[in-house]
């Protein structure tokens, strides 16, 4: 007799928890939302820039980086820069990896030239390293930076 009524109330919470994710944000809080189209199109243009081999590297270097075999992955994102320089994509690779091995030089360069390419200012020398160095690790690391 107490089995059906615990199943009754477990029943009960799951229908008043369901109930309460449900509710809508205000308007004025709901975020501002890309539609699939639009989505597809930025993503279309992104690509077009891109020629078949770079595309490959950036692809490959991607896939190298999902099973973290990050050193490779790493040759790829460059070779991807070197046949597309005005593209962002290899160099946000080249942060992910940096991201992903602890190398917080690297991660901060290439986050600098993203931002650079994007027409913002640079910001200050990360992590107490200085702009000379910075730029110094760029040349050396050969990812396409401005600068």
């Amino acid at each position: 007799m107490t089995r059906p009524l615990i199943h009754s109330l477990r029943l009960l919470a799951v229908v008043a928890g369901a109930a309460a994710c449900t509710t809508q944000q205000e308007p004025s809080k709901r975020p501002l939302a890309v539609s699939a189209a639009d989505s597809a199109r930025q993503v279309a243009a992104a690509h077009a820039i891109l020629s078949p081999a770079a595309k490959f590297a950036l692809d490959s270097g991607n896939a190298l980086f999902r099973k973290k075999l990050y050193a490779a992955a790493l040759a790829r994102y460059r070779a991807a820069g070197e046949l597309a320089p005005q593209h962002a994509a290899p160099l946000f690779g080249v942060y992910m990896v940096a991201r992903a091995m602890n190398n917080t030089v690297l991660a901060d360069s290439a986050l600098a030239s993203i931002r650079a390419r994007n027409g913002n200012p640079p910001a200050a020398a990360p992590h107490g390293t200085s702009d000379s160095a910075l730029k110094e690790l760029r040349a050396r690391m050969k990812v396409g930076t401005a600068g």
